[in-house]
């Protein structure tokens, strides 16, 4: 790969050339099957180079026959109907489900549900008559938040909505930046750097940062489904992904046109002598575009698949029993396995799901922190056992959090008495003295 090299104000900036396939490479990589479906069709229209490969529906796997987008009535979507969708694959319990429902309905067009708690909670008495409690809801909310796409839905505002996708997307320093957002998001959209700098300590690098950060979020992310007309009823995923005598099963979706190189085209360049320099210059480029497109397509495939197959076997446990075995796992550690760039393995998981025999999952599901001397638990996954201790817990004398300290450090999970009060507040749970039922 060429570099050039140019020094401008006594700085040394590095340029680097792409070829045509490695910024196409870039490009597919972060599509979804569909995305690249209206690529090709894109491809087909423009090269007349390109020509679809003859399709044998008979040849698909009956797991992805089953799955076929094609089988479902397609009809354009509001954010409403688009939710209900993926809430029908969610493998949770049918009276979650209602629940979950009820609160989609709840929605405003941008995705925000600007109600207080106790309007929430007598809305589901009355219309559904279940008695919640403000943690429950809290736990819906957080469930909704962590399952549905697109992310940065179910909050009160635009601000939470932009702090829930910057932790969705594993944002680095992310309490500074909640902080901004909170307290000085008026500032920021102003671009009063200096006076953020000086307030938070920071340099104005993180800052620039942060903003190009904000700049790639959607403030409205319910408005984008609404106003999308070309948003369908698809089951788009990257492959069906199940595990068959503890080996892991990778079956790619083939829900997208294949395509090949004309063979009457191939065969005029056969006989050069009869065309023209100007025909011949066209074929010819165009041919030499067309084999860049199949070779940046099967190396976009190849790439996914190597990344999914080494998630789901480092998250097999998560996969087959759920959020409570979800191991530390962070791109860095993909991309250093694979030997590949953080930023590419981002692209891989952004806007992509896989199937499993339990339902859907987003790729980016699949990544979480650890907790500093815990090499095998993610702080989701032990946020999901202090919520199963507590929710199992003798509410005549609940849990303390020095007693579920105790607990984990019998399960060989060391962490501070404050980050399970931290964990705690995240899963807005009472202390253990407000949590207590009187005998």
């Amino acid at each position: 790969m060429k570099r050039i090299i140019t020094k401008q104000k006594g700085n040394v900036k590095t340029k680097i050339n792409l070829s045509p396939q490695s910024k196409l490479f870039i490009k597919l990589i972060s599509f979804s099957k569909t995305q690249l479906d209206e690529y090709i069709g894109e491809q087909l229209e423009n090269n007349p180079c390109i020509e679809e490969k003859s399709f044998n529906r008979s040849k698909r796997n009956e797991v992805m026959e089953y799955f076929d987008s094609s089988k479902h009535e397609e009809k354009k979507l509001d954010l409403k109907n688009y939710l209900s969708q993926q809430l029908i694959t969610l493998n949770i319990k049918k009276i979650k489900k209602e629940l979950i429902y009820y609160l989609i309905l709840l929605l405003d067009e941008n995705g925000f549900l600007d109600l207080e708690y106790d309007e929430i909670i007598e809305l589901f008495k009355n219309k559904l008559d279940k008695n919640l409690t403000r943690i429950e809801i809290d736990e819906l909310i957080i469930f909704c938040r962590e399952k549905f796409e697109p992310s940065g839905i179910f909050v009160k505002d635009i601000k939470e909505s932009l702090i829930i996708q910057l932790e969705l997307n594993n944002s680095k320093e992310i309490e500074i930046k909640k902080n901004i957002i909170f307290n000085d998001f008026n500032l920021l959209n102003k671009k009063e750097n200096k006076f953020l700098i000086k307030k938070y300590k920071c340099t104005e690098f993180f800052i620039n940062n942060f903003i190009k950060e904000l700049s790639g979020l959607d403030p409205r992310p319910g408005l984008t489904i609404n106003n999308n007309s070309e948003v369908e009823y698809n089951t788009d995923y990257e492959a069906f992904v199940f595990f068959e005598n503890k080996k892991l099963i990778y079956q790619s979706n083939k829900n997208y046109r294949e395509i090949k190189i004309s063979q009457y085209y191939s065969s005029l360049m056969k006989n050069k002598e009869s065309l023209s320099n100007e025909v011949l210059n066209f074929l010819d480029s165009r041919i030499n575009e067309a084999q860049t497109i199949l070779n940046t397509i099967k190396e976009r495939n190849q790439m996914c698949e190597k990344a999914i197959k080494l998630i789901c076997n480092t998250q097999k446990d998560y996969i087959l029993k759920g959020e409570k075995y979800l191991k530390p796992l962070r791109l860095a550690d993909i991309a250093t396995e694979l030997g590949i760039h953080e930023s590419t393995v981002s692209r891989i998981t952004s806007n992509k799901y896989i199937l499993t025999k339990n339902g859907f999952i987003n790729l980016k599901e699949f990544f979480s922190n650890k907790v500093d001397s815990n090499k095998n638990f993610s702080s989701v996954s032990i946020r999901s056992i202090i919520k199963e201790l507590i929710q199992n817990e003798d509410k005549r004398t609940p849990l303390s959090d020095q007693d579920i300290l105790d607990i984990l450090k019998r399960k060989g999970i060391n962490i501070a008495r404050r980050t399970i009060a931290k964990y705690r507040n995240i899963l807005k749970i009472p202390t253990s003295s407000n949590r207590r039922k009187k005998r």
